[in-house]
């Protein structure tokens, strides 16, 4: 699976796919034959699949099905490269009408590059069931891959569990914006008798919803609203007995690269790139933008030792790999990073930290109050 990512991956940074059909032929079908779908059996991999009865022109791109359809089915809808970006409301409204006869578990828009995952069987709008949405192109592909394995494997399509780590990404989503809306009503809550703190009555107003937080997910949701308002945050503290030199950063990488004996760096040298933190929950970590994309986590940095069921595959395989280097260990209720390491990007950086799907572009912080992408031509 890496090497076909990688090998789409350069195909899109070369401008390779000229149009749909290239997307759908040569990128989507290569993406979901190595997941366990047989594209020459017209009955699984149905191309042109007519969704709704009344409509001879409505049609999906591809639908994967198998035996039990309204159960398993997955519709993927491929446009062009950049095509849905200008209108993806309209492209919605489209999906949504695929679903209006015989109702798909998922529904997918891609245009090779951009990848969006709606759960269909949730209610509200057709925008409120997006779960997962990744970036083919810059995304980190460990990451990318444990998506595609988590929701569009046959294997973990037939056996529900896509569908039961939807629904926990479904849930997430919905706290976090349960938590927003009720935030003013908890700010003025702590000022009146029995004085609770923020995080209680968080979990309080959004108990009378019947919607059920912990205190823990309360605390992670206010870390994150703090920082965001705060401009510029406190940087965390590098661990006692931290070495003075800082080692020279590891890659992410399957295997190890050869061994490279770098010059001897002053104790107070300061890398290169704008700076970044991030601060939710147990995770406190300071890091430098590259040139290239890349995120260099500096020595000292915590990540959260507790996995969230959100995480993905893709991120519990990084962590595991940073804890077997020994570039994680563990460190009371947290991780410490023992050395600086650089992520493929921002999002894979701030999942590993927070163990837990996240918003990399709303969780680092930059003292001017920018985002990452901002600084990315």
């Amino acid at each position: 699976m890496h090497e076909i990512l990688l090998d789409i991956q350069q195909r899109l940074k070369a401008g390779d796919y000229k149009n749909e059909e290239h997307v759908r032929l040569s990128l989507v079908a290569r993406v979901v034959q190595v997941l366990g779908w047989d594209v020459w059996n017209p009955t699984e991999v149905y191309t042109e699949f007519k969704a709704t009865k009344m409509e001879d022109h409505t049609r999906v791109d591809v639908a994967l099905l198998t035996h039990g359809f309204e159960a398993t089915a997955v519709f993927i809808e491929c446009k062009a490269v950049g095509a849905f970006a200008a209108d993806l409301a309209a492209v919605e409204r489209q999906l949504r009408d695929y679903n209006r006869d015989h109702t798909a578990l998922f529904t997918v828009i891609t245009d090779g590059r951009h990848w969006r995952f709606y759960f269909s069987f949730t209610s509200g709008e057709f925008k409120d069931k997006l779960f997962c949405k990744f970036d083919l192109q810059d995304d980190a592909l460990d990451e990318i891959a444990g998506y595609l394995d988590t929701f569009l494997l046959r294997d973990h399509i037939l056996d529900h569990s896509a569908r039961r780590k939807a629904e926990a990404y479904l849930m997430l989503g919905k706290k976090e914006r349960a938590m927003q809306d009720v935030l003013p009503d908890a700010q003025k809550l702590v000022s009146q008798p029995p004085f609770p703190s923020l995080p209680a009555a968080l979990v309080q107003l959004l108990a009378a919803k019947v919607l059920t937080i912990t205190p823990a997910e309360a605390q992670a949701f206010l870390m994150g609203m703090a920082l965001a308002a705060a401009g510029a945050p406190t940087p965390p503290t590098a661990a006692a007995g931290a070495p003075a030199r800082r080692p020279a950063p590891k890659k992410q990488a399957v295997a190890p690269p050869p061994a490279v004996v770098p010059g001897p760096a002053p104790a107070d040298e300061v890398p290169a790139g704008e700076r970044f933190v991030l601060k939710q929950g147990a995770a406190h970590a300071t890091a430098h933008l590259q040139p290239d994309g890349a995120l260099l986590v500096l020595a000292g940095s915590m990540a959260a030792a507790t996995e969230a069921a959100s995480l993905s595959p893709g991120g519990i395989s990084l962590r595991q790999k940073l804890l077997v280097s020994g570039v994680l260990k563990p460190h009371g209720e947290q991780l410490i990073f023992t050395s600086d390491y650089s992520f493929e990007s921002a999002n894979a950086a701030a999942i590993v930290l927070v163990a837990r799907s996240v918003n990399a572009q709303t969780a680092w912080q930059h003292a001017s109050g920018k985002q990452v992408r901002d600084f990315i031509k």
